[in-house]
């Protein structure tokens, strides 16, 4: 393998930082975290508005978690606000009340109560009434945050206290559960993270400027369309790539392409023999015999006409330019087919190699274990292999994704040049990842004594080595850089993707 020239000792130790993990404008909550990130809002509110967390809680929520939208509209006409909240219109509101001058009848039940339970909005009922109505509002579902009062019409919002008086402990836990995530469901500055695998982990992103996210459970997202990190594809090009992926667009291609119609039934027929002769099969066909060239029945066919691998008639049709729009038809189906294929495939190489990187990371365990407990090398010596495994990762992402971008990219001048650096990129990247395969034994192994080296070899070697795989994570990480500077959305070349060949 060449490996590039550089200063081994200033680049050995060079810790490299892969880009989604310098210093980011988001952050990374988990469970607790974002429980006490609400409860810190709830209160800001509260304070801010001199109402109570209940009512914080209901406010915000309202208003998507956007306090500065909430204290515009509160300070412009806090009575306005009250009404379409569902809240007491009196300041601060009142405490629910129990009706007790003499037998009440209760709405629901019909049955008379000398003790009503209300809301302030005076609508009484039993206590078995209120505990049977929201234990069925929580298993209806998360929509249990938004439950009004029992009386028709009414608009009052039920505070959660009433929840946690009148709903059992698994149903106090699934209500608190929905409470708590309507701060990442309803905030457009929150989101849950994507990863297909399933994560519990949330991202607050407080900026306009569409930015990758590396979760802490290590997939790494884009905050724009919540999709696998797609640079330098646009989330536009990536959302037009899902679509031809996944409908039946490639299947009709496919069709164009490869089978022409019977003649008499119309069926689409695939030649998969040598010769012209084709039966269109009785089982959902029609079992006419014809002429794969030039379509005509089969019974007019013969040795005069050039037999079973020739066709006169086609060839005299073609002449008189008889087939010319149908076969152009065809060449351009297979042409669009044969491209798609070509970016495809490779799509999915580097898809592979991206997630062959992580169970690699487990024989990087291995192998730095094992150099730790055999020749004695440090673990803080031995960090080089996972950085250098990170940034293959890295760069394995990137050119899957070049290659949706480059497949809606015009033929010219500028692709020649994107062509040219996701070649550079994805030879270096492919050398790094060689080189994170190699055999340690094998290279403290002396072959032609048949015996391992000395100890003071084995740590030369390897030090020449990691001079060497450092270098190569350098070179790898500038090569990952220029493609993603380059092929940036306000790059020249950004410029030239067809957004509008949803065709292709």
């Amino acid at each position: 393998m060449e490996i590039q020239s550089f200063n081994d000792e200033e680049d050995d130790q060079m810790h490299i930082e892969p880009p989604e993990v310098r210093k980011a404008p988001y952050t990374i909550m988990n469970r607790g975290e974002i429980e006490l990130r609400q409860k810190s809002v709830i209160s800001e509110a509260s304070e801010l508005l001199q109402v109570s967390t209940e009512d914080g809680f209901v406010l915000l929520r309202e208003y998507r978690w956007d306090l500065l939208r909430l204290q515009e509209a509160w300070f412009d006409n806090d009575q306005k606000v009250r009404n379409r909240c569902g809240l007491s219109t009196s300041c601060p509101s009142p405490a629910p009340s129990s009706v007790k001058s003499g037998p009440k009848t209760c709405s629901i039940c019909m049955s008379a109560i000398d003790d009503l339970i209300a809301l302030d909005c005076a609508h009484g009922f039993c206590a078995e009434c209120w505990r049977g109505y929201l234990q069925t509002q929580v298993d209806d579902g998360k929509s249990a945050v938004q439950t009004r009062c029992p009386q028709h019409k009414c608009n009052r919002v039920v505070p959660t206290s009433f929840f946690g008086r009148f709903c059992d402990e698994e149903r106090q836990k699934k209500y608190q559960e929905w409470c708590l995530r309507t701060y990442v469901d309803e905030n457009a500055a929150v989101r849950w993270c994507p990863n297909p695998v399933g994560c519990q982990y949330a991202c607050e992103y407080p900026g306009v400027e569409i930015v990758d996210v590396q979760c802490s459970c290590s997939f790494i997202w884009c905050w724009g369309c919540g999709e696998e990190a797609h640079k330098p594809a646009s989330c536009q090009t990536v959302n037009q790539w899902n679509v031809k992926n996944s409908a039946e667009s490639e299947n009709i291609s496919w069709i164009r392409a490869h089978t022409k119609k019977c003649p008499k039934c119309h069926k689409p027929i695939e030649k998969n023999q040598g010769c012209n002769h084709m039966v269109c099969s009785k089982a959902g066909g029609c079992g006419h015999e014809f002429c794969w060239l030039c379509l005509g029945d089969w019974s007019t066919h013969g040795t005069s006409t050039g037999g079973y691998y020739q066709c006169n008639i086609y060839d005299k049709q073609s002449k008189e330019g008889k087939h010319a729009d149908e076969e152009r038809c065809r060449l351009k189906a297979k042409h669009a087919l044969d491209k798609y294929m070509f970016y495809f495939e490779r799509f999915m190489d580097h898809d592979r190699g991206m997630k062959l990187t992580v169970t690699e990371e487990q024989d990087i365990e291995g192998k730095v274990q094992k150099l730790h407990d055999d020749h004695g090398f440090e673990i803080i010596e031995l960090q080089f292999l996972y950085d250098a495994l990170r940034q293959v990762r890295a760069c394995r992402r990137v050119l899957k994704w070049t290659y949706v971008y480059g497949y809606y990219l015009d033929d010219s001048s500028e692709k020649n040049l994107f062509e040219f650096l996701q070649k550079d990129l994805e030879k270096n990247t492919d050398c790094l990842h060689e080189m994170l395969e190699k055999d340690f034994d094998r290279m403290f192994f002396n072959p032609a004594e048949g015996q391992q080296l000395s100890q003071a070899d084995v740590h030369q070697n390897f030090k020449v080595f990691r001079s060497h795989a450092t270098n190569y994570t350098n070179v790898t990480q500038k090569f990952m850089d220029k493609v993603l500077k380059d092929l940036g959305s306000d790059s020249g070349l950004g410029q030239k993707m067809l957004g509008q060949s949803s065709s292709s």
